[in-house]
């Protein structure tokens, strides 16, 4: 039976969309454990219908069972990395500290100055009070940071766990919400289908090319750095880091590393360094990810590219999932929209 709308209809939309929009502003903030929250449900699914099976179909176990199995697998590694990470950073910086202390840059200072006599500015540089000036601003820096550092520790902390929260929730009713979701939307249930078929695939692509992609560049780099006897493990970790940065990624690492070692005299660990991650850790780069986002997501390197530089800028680190998941929703929407005016399309086509 075809609805006609009326006034009445108009109004309830408006207060529709204000009321979301009004839920929206209330829940801005947490919206990333939120989606995440969902996303993992919908991958988890396979696994906690598996799960199911063992404990006897015990819905609330189930969702338990899977909420300890990712707090093992993701949190208690973070937890035991960030401890090492931190222990070689602090190694790390006393190490930068003791060779500027010990005059290397005012060896670089007079190098420049031989082989670049016109660069006039140079001998305006005063090496020692810069020298006095950056360990003085660097330990007030770390000090101003140490509160920053430790609360955005402790926010990774409650989105984990707000996003747990969601998780154990949607995993065991996700059936029944999107049926009432999918029953709210004007589409056909083959056409919802295909959308929800789509985001998972992108969802878990994205997911997994970025985790295999940083993981397997960190240690690529760490397996470097140690061999160049620097510390492996915590410049492995930021190379993991940096290779979530589109264009320059993990280069603003071991580019400075590679200078570093040149200057220091330490010229076939230099040349190591360059080669093995231009050709090792840019394979890496070059070939993992879009092999996980062009496969089961069937995107082009071009559109993997963009949506995720696109989405970085955007969101941030979450846009790392949130780029790639909307333009392979817009493609989506274009299909269907095909599908359902093919006919009207055709007839263009034919008149043109």
């Amino acid at each position: 039976m075809k609805e006609e709308l009326n006034i009445s209809h108009y109004f309830l939309f408006i207060l529709i969309f204000a009321s979301l929009f009004l839920c929206y502003k209330m829940i801005n903030i947490y919206l990333n454990p939120i989606i995440f929250g969902f996303i993992l449900a919908i991958l988890a699914t396979p696994l906690y219908d598996w799960v199911q099976k063992k404990v006897k179909h015990k819905k609330n176990l189930s969702a338990a069972i899977l909420c300890l199995l990712l707090v093992v697998v993701i949190m208690i590694p973070f937890m035991l990395l960030m401890s090492l990470v931190i222990r070689q950073g602090i190694i790390s910086f006393n190490a930068i500290n003791d060779w500027v202390m010990a005059g290397n840059l005012v060896k670089i200072s007079q190098l420049f100055k031989q082989y670049l006599p016109n660069a006039g500015f140079l001998n305006d540089i005063d090496i020692n009070a810069t020298i006095t000036s950056v360990s003085t601003n660097s330990g007030k820096f770390l000090i101003k940071k140490s509160g920053a550092i430790v609360s955005n520790i402790s926010a990774v902390f409650i989105n984990f766990g707000l996003m747990i929260f969601v998780f154990f929730f949607v995993v065991q009713n996700q059936k029944r919400l999107f049926d009432y979701i999918f029953h709210l939307m004007p589409l056909s249930a083959e056409h919802e289908i295909i959308l929800i078929e789509k985001i998972k695939a992108v969802s878990k692509s994205a997911m997994l090319g970025t985790a295999v992609t940083a993981a397997g560049q960190g240690l690529a780099g760490g397996i470097a750095f140690a061999i160049c006897g620097l510390p492996g493990f915590f410049w492995g970790a930021v190379m993991g880091f940096a290779s979530l940065i589109p264009v320059v990624g993990t280069a603003l690492v071991w580019v400075p590393a590679a200078i570093y070692l040149f200057i220091a005299g330490y010229i076939k660990s230099g040349v190591f360094m360059i080669i093995w991650s231009v050709v090792v850790v840019g394979m890496i780069d070059n070939f993992v990810r879009p092999l996980f986002m062009s496969g089961s997501a069937n995107m082009s390197t071009v559109v993997i590219f963009f949506s995720i530089l696109g989405g970085l800028n955007l969101f941030g680190l979450a846009g790392l999932l949130y780029g790639p998941l909307i333009f392979a929703i817009t493609m989506v929407l274009f299909y269907i929209y095909e599908l359902e005016f093919t006919g009207f399309l055709k007839s263009l086509d034919k008149k043109a």
